[in-house]
């Protein structure tokens, strides 16, 4: 599996909203639109998956890094 340099597995909130050029609040509402509901703490590939599948994935993203999860 390919895995850019910068990609550690886990996200904060923060660095997701950054990925979509919106605020953390903005990304927690449409978050909250769609259904989900993150646990606490930083972002998991799972979740990180379910955020792409639903809110679509960020030009800086490549939905190959998460084809297996």
């Amino acid at each position: 599996m390919h895995r850019s340099s910068s990609f550690s597995g886990y996200k904060t909130r923060q660095q997701i909203a950054t990925e979509y050029e919106i605020s953390t609040k903005t990304l927690m509402g449409k978050l909250k639109a769609t259904g989900i509901e993150l646990p606490r703490g930083r972002v998991s590939l799972f979740w990180l998956k379910k955020i792409y599948e639903s809110l679509g994935y960020p030009l800086c993203i490549s939905k190959k890094d998460y084809e297996g999860i």
